[in-house]
């Protein structure tokens, strides 16, 4: 049944190419803009690479974003409603959401990527190219998830400032933007604890030809956890409330 449902919403959300195009301008045209003019402070190839995973994650958020806003404008239209006629449990249902928004974040990651190659000569083995494309997509589970929950709880409106404030708030906190060594020494620390900054350094290590570090696996999911939660409780209400 949950393959139906995921198969269901991909069809819904394919049908505006809107959206589609837009999770791909942006986090591109910032990656040329940001290694023109070397806005990481890294000189040559550092700059490109680390520029190149931050954008790569810079445009999954917002892909991941952008649907929680689809979920907040679908409660007014009776689709909640609906739902809850399938023999789907919540947790399935917001699984299945994650997942469609994870599927949206394939364009501008893999655009950003190729860009960072073709343009900037982004050099990489086999192995780190696969490692790098396979943690900007899986590890933007949680964040999913997160957008999820504000479109459930919010409104529209609600849902699309929220959205926002987390799409380029977090992103630049997380050091998706700029490296987080140059931030003061108070909020380097706060930006460790970030999910978005853990999702970046996933891939950020294996460039520079280590692995992932446990703290930071697990800082993403125990945020993957609460947002799950959060997630559920929404869906709850909503259906309640529809």
């Amino acid at each position: 049944m949950i393959v139906h449902y995921v198969r269901l919403e991909m069809v819904r959300l394919l049908r505006d190419p809107g959206y589609l195009v837009m999770s791909l301008i942006s986090p591109l045209t910032m990656y040329l803009v940001f290694t023109s003019l070397d806005l990481t402070g890294e000189s040559g190839h550092g700059g490109a690479v680390y520029s190149m995973v931050g954008m790569a994650g810079f445009g999954a958020v917002g892909a991941v974003m952008g649907s929680g806003v689809s979920i907040a404008e679908d409660k007014p239209i009776g689709w909640i409603r609906q739902l809850r006629l399938l023999p789907l449990r919540p947790l399935e249902v917001v699984a299945g959401r994650a997942l469609c928004a994870m599927v949206v974040t394939l364009p501008p990651i893999l655009s950003v990527c190729m860009a960072g190659a073709v343009v900037n000569g982004v050099s990489l083995d086999a192995g780190q190219w696969a490692a790098v494309l396979a943690l900007l997509w899986v590890g933007i589970a949680p964040l999913a998830v997160l957008a999820i929950g504000l479109g459930y709880l919010l409104t529209g409106q609600q849902a699309q400032m929220a959205g926002l404030v987390c799409y380029m708030g977090l992103s630049l906190l997380g050091g998706l933007w700029v490296p987080i060594s140059r931030f003061p020494g108070w909020l380097e620390r706060l930006a460790t604890a970030t999910p978005i900054n853990r999702y970046g350094e996933l891939s950020w290590r294996v460039t520079d030809g280590g692995a992932p570090s446990l703290t930071g696996v697990l800082v993403l999911a125990g945020w993957a956890a609460l947002f799950a939660a959060i997630a559920v409780y929404g869906y709850r209400r909503s259906a309640r409330s529809a």
